[in-house]
């Protein structure tokens, strides 16, 4: 079935191609295969991005993907303010939610993405970025042998560095695509003990309601200044210690509904 796009969509979809097409002028050794790989995008979205009566939708992580790779821009704040404005647009819409004051910082790597796509990658990575690190034994104990492999993996690729013994990431304030970051929620999930409520630790609140659009647009403006107050405590370095710890926000609806005024 074919996807009638708005005006707007039209706008994004032209000047992301211009975009591409002034890159790949500059750089006349460069395929759109060969960008596509370096972007870490699908070359059959690419190729049809180029072709100028293609009327297709553009994913929102594909449009990142590339104007990241392009501008050399890792920081999706940052990335925003060199685009042209309908691009920027485009993208604030879709990942605006994740850019606040605090964290301005936030790396989105392509390389780091394609990495973290594996499960326990993401999970030793996690633990690598906080600013005490992760140890050799923290990883076998949690991941075993395998674990082991993947972090020696990612040392030779650079993604973490070894100091003193204790491995670090490469960028401790990253963000993923969505996709990238959803699939691992299941595991991740996992983490979370019942049993060790009685520590005072750990937290967990589940709520459902039915709700008309004004109220979940609420609910997302809590958990959005939640965020900020959280990510506020955990960046102060009076704060740091040397427990592992994590947060989870997430609300969503049971049904699939298309991409609208909720994004």
């Amino acid at each position: 079935m074919q996807i009638e796009v708005t005006q707007n969509e039209a706008s994004t979809i032209s000047s992301l191609r211009v975009l591409v097409q002034d890159f790949l002028a500059r750089h006349p050794r460069v395929t759109v295969q060969a960008l596509a790989q370096r972007a870490q995008v699908p070359v059959t979205s690419l190729r049809r991005l180029m072709q100028e009566e293609s009327k297709s939708e553009v994913a929102p992580h594909t449009a990142l993907n590339l104007c990241a790779y392009i501008c050399r821009e890792k920081r999706v704040g940052e990335l925003m303010k060199l685009l042209p404005p309908v691009l920027a647009e485009f993208l604030q819409k879709h990942f605006g939610g994740f850019v606040f004051e605090g964290s301005e910082k936030r790396v989105y790597s392509v390389d780091l993405n394609e990495a973290l796509k594996d499960r326990m990658s993401y999970f030793i990575y996690k633990l690598a970025a906080n600013s005490a690190g992760t140890s050799w034994m923290e990883v076998t104990e949690l991941f075993g042998s395998t674990g082991k492999r993947k972090a020696e993996d990612m040392l030779k690729q650079e993604l973490i560095k070894e100091v003193d013994g204790r491995l670090s990431a490469r960028d401790r304030d990253f963000s993923l695509d969505l996709q990238v970051a959803s699939s691992h929620l299941p595991e991740l999930v996992k983490f979370y003990r019942p049993e060790s409520v009685g520590r005072g630790l750990n937290l967990m609140y589940s709520l459902s309601e039915s709700l008309n659009e004004d109220a979940i647009k609420k609910i997302k403006d809590v958990q959005r200044e939640a965020v900020k107050a959280t990510h506020a405590i955990m960046q102060d370095a009076a704060n740091h210690g040397d427990v592992p710890y994590f947060t989870l926000n997430l609300c969503e609806t049971f049904l699939a509904e298309p991409e609208g005024e909720l994004q």
